[in-house]
């Protein structure tokens, strides 16, 4: 189409204005090429096949990270689906049903709901969670299409590339990988079903199309509390692209800040009578460390932001975790990394503004990001954490819609392209932007194919991650945490088991030389190694340091019982030895110390249960204190608990075997033998 007509049709301003967008919203009107009424669903078939495929690998990763605490330890999360349950989903926080009760800041119930009926339909097995989690990102690739498909009235080319370096971006690895950040893969599907059904509404009239957004809108809202920034996108969408008015606009914009009011509301009605968080430690966000000098804060945050871009670009190495001491904070404001950051974000929100009158695409992209960044960019507020890819899932999306149409206002000659669905065609006429494109979609892929590999396990993750940030306080106690746990410790050798102890102690001791302070599952996981290792006088101390730290958390409430239990063989063992030495007298002694250590135990066993009437191990130590004080029936009573809150816990079945055997009921004693075998089977075709 020749220049004189692509003017006739460009309102006035377009027109007049010096600097020609990547794309005249406009000018793809006027130069649209025929097209088959399947070009479309072809090629958004594509992206989700690539998305599949990409990440079709995590399908055989396990639960990693905040997975433990939010799926497959949470009693909330793993309880049959009903009502009651529901309801109970959505007045407690996310963490609600873990074994601490501190973490009450979060809100993200409609996540939780949908792990829930997971769990109940899987029977908790991860693989089937991931393959959901790949489907829904999916589901954002064939959206993010579309809505620029008609944007661009049915070219593919653009929205081709837009949705598929989003889908293949590795910086959105632990976002896919990980499947508790379901959470943000639910926010922005929600986001994207509502902004099409805004285009829908203005493109087809049809009102319908409305409540249905609002709908989306509100799952990604229940779904994670930052989507509330999509009320400073949505306007910004329908100014840019639809015809209506102000008032429209605002009417429209408003229904949607209503919902976000309304999930508010909802978030303190359930959140309002939990303790406020404890303050923010530098642990978890270095920032923390400016010590109120603002003008230093916000240059770190700055500065981090800075990181975010190089990580879009470049994304290697990535990681899990950037706590303390990955990241620190500038100096001064005259530090060469915050000066370079501070000035390309200054020019690229200048950028935006300065172009918002025009309606440049490129701006459209900047706006993007930087409104969706801003909630989690700690230069407005500090959040819960200095840096994490999963933070940059929704606001990278800007980034690979203003780099496209960037790409495209050089190399993309749409003006000889039919876009008829040859893809063929549309490569001769534009063969850079395609070269491009593709070769750093396939490098990227490949990273990301990559990197889901290191999801796969907690300790697969850890030792990974920990390589390219070895003094990160959060990575040598996560590291130090698994090593020293039961799973970790499952079909190894007594000398594998003291060895992996002994890095435990390693990693811990490191992390708090780095930081002089842990997390409270940190210290008692550092008890746990030296416990592991019978140092029973330092377990104590990191068991009481955690206790003393999180004294709702029925496992360190647990574990301090386990201390005064096994310490009581101590005086059994003096007991047996003055016994044989013919020394009756201090052998009873002994042996009284010891049933009074044995007792001490017991108040520790009750109160953890207490806490948590559903925990195994807590009623198979209650039921190991009656048997090993001669009361073989309560013992029993307590095992048998243990065995139906758990049928796949091998410890009650083998102390139930233990003690009909004892009390000469052999035939129950070799059903719970035989029972046991066939447990251990169980477990391991379930991990398998």
């Amino acid at each position: 189409m020749g220049k004189k007509n692509q003017l006739k049709n460009q309102p006035q301003a377009a027109v007049t204005s010096k600097p020609k967008p990547a794309i005249n919203l406009t000018e793809a009107k006027a130069t649209s090429g025929p097209s088959s009424k399947y070009t479309g669903w072809i090629f958004a078939a594509a992206i989700f096949v690539v998305a599949f495929v990409i990440n079709s690998n995590t399908f055989r990763n396990n639960f990693v990270l905040d997975d433990h605490g939010i799926i497959k330890n949470n009693k909330i999360t793993k309880a049959p689906v009903s009502w009651e349950n529901t309801k109970t989903i959505f007045s407690t926080p996310l963490r609600k049903g873990d074994f601490s009760d501190l973490e009450n800041s979060l809100y993200r119930p409609f996540t939780k709901f949908l792990f829930n009926i997971e769990w109940n339909l899987f029977n908790g097995d991860p693989h089937k969670f991931h393959v959901v989690n790949v489907m829904l990102y999916g589901l954002i690739g064939i959206f993010i299409f579309f809505i620029f498909y008609d944007i661009l009235k049915k070219k593919w080319v653009i929205p081709f590339f837009i949705a598929l370096l989003f889908i293949v971006h590795p910086i959105h690895t632990e976002v896919v990988a990980n499947i508790k950040s379901g959470d943000e893969v639910l926010s922005l599907l929600g986001s994207v079903i509502a902004i099409r059904c805004i285009q829908l509404y203005f493109s087809q009239h049809k009102t319908w199309y409305l409540p249905a957004g609002i709908l989306a809108f509100l799952m990604g809202s229940f779904s994670k509390e930052s989507t509330v920034v999509m009320i400073g996108v949505i306007p910004i969408f329908i100014y840019y692209f639809t015809q209506a008015e102000l008032k429209k606009n605002v009417i429209i914009s408003g229904l949607f800040a209503v919902c976000s009011g309304f999930f508010l509301f909802c978030r303190h009605l359930a959140l309002g009578g939990y303790p406020a968080p404890s303050p923010l430690s530098a642990l978890d966000n270095y920032m923390v460390l400016s010590n109120d000098n603002i003008p230093i804060r916000t240059g770190s945050a700055i500065n981090t932001l800075g990181l975010y871009l190089k990580t879009f670009f470049v994304p290697h190495p990535l990681s899990c975790d950037y706590s303390y001491s990955s990241l620190e904070p500038i100096k001064s404001l005259a530090d060469p990394t915050f000066l370079l950051s501070f000035l390309i974000f200054s020019a690229l929100f200048v950028f935006a503004i300065w172009k918002l009158k025009e309606k440049n695409l490129i701006g459209f992209g900047l706006l993007w990001f930087f409104i969706t960044v801003s909630i989690t960019s700690n230069v407005f507020f500090l959040i819960g954490t200095s840096f994490g890819e999963r933070l940059f899932f929704v606001p990278s999306l800007g980034l690979c819609i203003a780099t496209v149409f960037l790409l495209s206002r050089f190399f993309y000659k749409n003006e000889n392209a039919a876009e008829d669905g040859n893809f063929v065609s549309s490569f001769s006429a534009s063969p850079l932007l395609f070269s491009v494109l593709l070769i750093v979609s396939v490098f990227y892929s490949i990273k990301t194919y990559s990197r889901n590999i290191d999801w796969k396990t907690d300790f697969a993750l850890f030792s990974r991650d920990i390589e390219y940030y070895p003094n990160s306080t959060h990575l040598l106690f996560y590291l130090g945490n698994h090593l020293s746990s039961n799973e970790y410790a499952e079909d190894k050798t007594p000398e594998q088991k003291k060895q992996a102890s002994l890095e435990a102690i390693a990693k811990l001791t490191k992390s708090m030389s780095i930081y002089p302070a842990l997390p409270s599952d940190g210290y008692n996981q550092l008890g746990k190694a030296y416990f592991n290792i019978a140092k029973y006088d330092s377990a104590q101390k990191y068991y009481m340091k955690a206790f003393s730290e999180d004294s709702t958390n029925a496992i360190f409430i647990n574990n301090l019982g386990t201390i005064y239990y096994n310490t009581s063989d101590q005086f059994t063992n003096k007991g047996n030895a003055y016994m044989q030495a013919g020394r009756p007298d201090s052998a009873n002694y002994f042996y009284l110390m010891g049933k009074e250590r044995l007792l001490q135990a017991q108040p520790y066993f009750l109160m953890a249960h207490k806490r948590d009437t559903t925990e195994a191990d807590f009623m198979n130590n209650i039921g190991c204190i009656y048997g090993a004080t001669q009361r073989p029936d309560s013992a029993i009573y307590w095992f048998e608990k243990a065995h139906i809150a758990d049928d796949l816990d091998i410890t009650s079945l083998n102390f139930l075997e233990i003690t009909y055997r004892a009390v000469g009921n052999v035939q129950k004693a070799n059903y719970y033998k035989n029972l046991l075998v066939e447990t251990k089977a169980r477990r391991i075709a379930e991990r398998s």
